[in-house]
């Protein structure tokens, strides 16, 4: 072995920027521009591949007939992503901030060059009140060890005509879908979403329009999301059907008889695909189920009404087989995406554990009413959910500390 190997700055820039153009991640790119000076020079925009879904994309207007929509709105969908990270620093910071061993963030891309957007990493358009990143000079990604956990995908509207009125509920579920799948194989890719009350439409690349593929509400559905090389739809009654990208359709299970929310209109179920398992999240919000709560609880006065159905899908038999413990697993529920992290290799999550969202309806000064999210922790263990500031220990998991902050 070579006792005195050369410096990082005498890679050829042939070959650096070929190893650049094989990065995905906007977090590795930055990353590999870190390494030295002459790096950051020969690196300033490196190229993606062009292939890449998550590049900008133009999408066709509207995604299917709709009576609520306004005869003259035109326009287009733009796609566009976001990216959640596991962020665990280098060194031990001591600040006044609660802090964990790691922190979970979703950046946006905002098609700036150079320019992102720290988000809320549960909520779409809001953020609640766990969220509060608290950086004082800005986020130095060299300092941490950083993992990419998902993209998060949306489309956005923009439209043609500016003399045309704002639009106005209900004709938004037009404008803006519910939710947003992306699913590629080597240079086809296809996009799908949940608009206008719980219908699904898909677009294939090339597509000069959107297929509809469920109309009015007996095809309402929950979820979707794609999962090896295929989309999984899964509809307000349990049913789940297939997608694959030649657009054939399969039913994968059917109808699951498991909790039904009295309101027809809500998305309590999810889906998540995870080391190549798919798992259903059936979230029950029945006032009984605080009685639930093991004796390990704390205090019955902060157990929430919330109990969470885990299912994982069988595909050889399909169906739903319901799931007792989650292991070293974590699950985060979003209001626009769902996924999972290991515990063991990020110590500050919970383990055997589901954070999701609580909303609070609340009063304001105005005598009006407001909709607060806050996040909780379900607990498999015993069956109990808490808000996750009152869960000491893996409270400041979405409250990043100042990164002023004195290194020791």
């Amino acid at each position: 072995m070579d006792p005195d190997p050369p410096p990082w700055s005498g890679l050829r820039r042939d070959l650096l920027l070929k190893i650049a153009n094989l990065l995905d991640s906007g977090i590795d790119r930055l990353r590999l521009r870190g390494v030295c000076y002459s790096w950051r020079a020969d690196l300033r925009t490196p190229s993606r591949r062009s292939a890449s879904p998550s590049e900008s994309l133009e999408l066709p207007f509207p995604m299917a007939p709709n009576p609520n929509l306004n005869p003259r709105r035109q326009g287009k969908f733009m796609l566009v992503h976001s990216t959640v990270y596991c962020l665990q620093p280098l060194d031990k910071i001591t600040d006044n901030c609660n802090t964990t061993e790691c922190w979970i963030i979703k950046i946006e891309e905002t098609g700036v060059a150079g320019e992102v957007r720290l988000k809320d990493p549960l909520c779409r358009s809001a953020k609640s009140k766990a969220f509060s990143p608290c950086l004082s000079k800005g986020l130095n990604i060299l300092d941490h060890r950083v993992s990419e956990i998902t993209k998060v995908y949306d489309l956005q509207f923009v439209g043609n005509n500016d003399k045309i009125p704002e639009a106005v509920y209900p004709e938004l579920f037009s404008i803006r879908p519910v939710k947003v799948a992306v699913c590629s194989k080597g240079p086809d890719f296809a996009v799908m979403a949940i608009h206008s009350y719980g219908q699904l439409s898909i677009w294939k690349n090339d597509d000069k329009e959107w297929t509809w593929l469920s109309k009015g509400q007996d095809g309402c559905c929950n979820d979707v999301v794609c999962h090896k090389g295929k989309f999984y739809a899964l509809y307000y009654s349990g049913l789940t059907i297939s997608v694959d990208l030649s657009m054939k359709i399969a039913r994968v299970t059917p109808a699951l008889a498991v909790h039904r929310s009295s309101d027809n209109k809500s998305f309590n179920k999810r889906l998540v695909s995870y080391l190549g398992d798919l798992f259903l999240l059936d979230r029950d919000p029945n006032p009984e189920r605080g009685s639930l709560a093991g004796e390990n609880s704390d205090s019955d006065d902060d157990v929430l009404p919330t109990y969470f159905h885990v299912h994982k899908l069988n595909e050889d038999e399909g169906k739903w087989v319901p799931v007792k413990s989650l292991g070293n697993t974590a699950m985060f529920v979003g209001e626009d995406c769902t996924f999972c992290v290991s515990t063991q290799e990020w110590g500050g999550c919970k383990k055997n554990c589901i954070y999701y969202l609580e909303r609070f309806v609340s009063r304001d000064d105005a005598d009006g009413y407001q909709v607060d999210r806050d996040v909780a922790l379900f607990d498999m263990e015993d069956c109990s959910a808490k808000l996750l500031s009152r869960v000491s220990d893996y409270s400041g998991l979405f409250r990043l500390s100042p990164f002023g902050a004195q290194v020791v």
